[in-house]
């Protein structure tokens, strides 16, 4: 009787113990941990082919949880698959993890590098949701055959050709004391937020028939001519001597930001026939550095200036194009131009240097009625000088020089920053400056004396 009552009384626990449900944490303020937030497939496919990653989610908790949902953000057009704990597809749901355990996410991705509609960047991410709290691991991997530079350190000399796309992602240095030289043709994409930094030299040899491209690196149409897309290029303190020639810089926050710790009569950088466009903050920015430009062309920038100097400096311009206006992405407000012998933080004078800028044959338009803003204070020298330069203002004295005469641009709506015939800017430069072509390679000797501005009426 015993015995019976002991067998009865063990299948009763086996009983309740089958029927009592998982005890799972149901928390939301419980998160996974990843033992990667970024999956990047590094592989350069040259053929259609398919790579592997994997990583690993923990649970960090002392009782068992269930993840209601793990999707790929792209779903069925994804050019990713995941497998979770062993399953595959493209959506998980109900999965569970023990306390203080782990589990594998296998992902996968199919890429057609010749294909001209892939992104350079293939991205999506995996989603997770946890008793309402929502975490994601992105996904990287290269969409076409192109030179790769991902957190790259440049460190012994480069020469670039024209053979593939380059693609910038999360920036790019180039040390001190090496040279990256840039053949005509090359084109150069850059990720978001994405920098191309210039310790040592930067060597681009565009040519009027092979101009190089620096641009972001989405392709479709929503991102055409947009402002913002990646960082710009920086020119730091310890580099000097870069030269950009026929190039086109378009669709990041800064065109160029040349920077110095004092003034030198090294030249930090010299810009001929170059077109710097579609800014969100400033085309050309030179801090308290030596900057040379000949036919220059800066328009479509945001917040600040198509030029703007700050403590100072040595530059140089020569029919150069500074013209700004509204537009759909852009919300012209400040002038110009800008130049200053001084730099504050919070309205608190920081440092103050000398300032020398000299302008020949420019032109400096736009919407507002000052385009021209000239912000020297104390007692470090500043100079600004125009000479032949076509330039919207009545604050500031300009002698000798067409001021307030329209320049008459072609269609500046549309870009088209030429003169029209009967512009006051066609043969009123000064003769001669010490270049021979305008932006686009035409022979200013064919009709003396020179424009004024970056093109050549012709």
């Amino acid at each position: 009787m015993k015995i019976k009552n002991l067998t009865l009384f063990i299948a009763i626990l086996f009983s309740m113990a089958s029927c009592r449900k998982d005890v799972f944490l149901t928390d939301s303020s419980v998160k996974l941990s990843f033992s990667e937030d970024t999956l990047t497939f590094d592989t350069v496919f040259t053929a259609i082919g398919s790579a592997t990653r994997y990583f690993k989610i923990y649970n960090r908790e002392n009782k068992k949880i269930k993840i209601s949902d793990i999707k790929l953000a792209g779903g069925v057009d994804s050019h990713f698959r995941i497998n979770v704990d062993g399953i595959p597809g493209i959506e998980a749901k109900d999965v569970e993890i023990a306390a203080n355990d782990s589990l594998y996410i296998f992902a996968a991705v199919t890429v057609d590098p010749n294909n001209d509609a892939n992104p350079f960047v293939i991205e999506d991410s995996i989603l997770f949701n946890t008793n309402g709290n929502n975490q994601k691991v992105i996904l990287n991997a290269w969409g076409q055959n192109a030179h790769f530079y991902y957190d790259s350190i440049i460190t012994a000399d480069q020469h670039w050709i024209n053979d593939l796309p380059y693609v910038i992602i999360n920036s790019m240095l180039i040390d001190t004391n090496v040279t990256v030289t840039i053949d005509p043709g090359c084109q150069i994409y850059n990720h978001p937020r994405s920098y191309i930094l210039v310790a040592g030299t930067l060597i681009v040899n565009g040519t009027k028939d092979d101009t190089v491209f620096f641009r972001g690196d989405r392709l479709e149409n929503y991102f055409q001519d947009l402002p913002g897309q990646w960082g710009g290029i920086i020119f730091g303190v310890e580099s000097y001597n870069s030269i950009i020639k026929y190039s086109t810089i378009q669709d990041a926050d800064i065109g160029i930001w040349a920077d110095d710790k004092d003034l030198t009569a090294n030249t930090k950088v010299t810009l001929e026939q170059v077109i710097i466009k579609n800014m969100t903050y400033v085309g050309l920015w030179g801090f308290l550095a030596t900057v040379k430009a000949q036919n220059l062309l800066v328009y479509n920038v945001g917040q600040n200036n198509c030029l703007q100097i700050t403590d100072g400096g040595n530059y140089q311009f020569d029919n150069c194009t500074f013209a700004n206006y509204s537009s759909t992405v852009i919300n012209h407000q400040e002038p110009a131009v800008y130049l200053s012998n001084y730099y504050a933080e919070d309205n608190v004078i920081k440092d103050m240097k000398a300032c020398n800028a000299i302008f020949n044959n420019c032109i400096i338009w736009g919407g507002l009625e000052q385009e021209l803003s000239l912000d020297f204070i104390g007692t470090a020298v500043a100079n600004a000088t125009f000479n032949s330069c076509c330039v919207k203002t009545d604050s500031v004295i300009i002698e000798n020089n067409p001021v307030n005469q329209d320049p008459l641009f072609i269609n500046y709506s549309e870009n088209n920053y030429q003169l029209s015939s009967g512009s006051p800017c066609i043969n009123t430069g000064m003769t001669p400056v010490t270049l021979t072509v305008d932006i686009t390679g035409y022979d200013r000797n064919l009709s003396l004396p020179f424009d004024i501005g970056a093109y050549e009426k012709h």
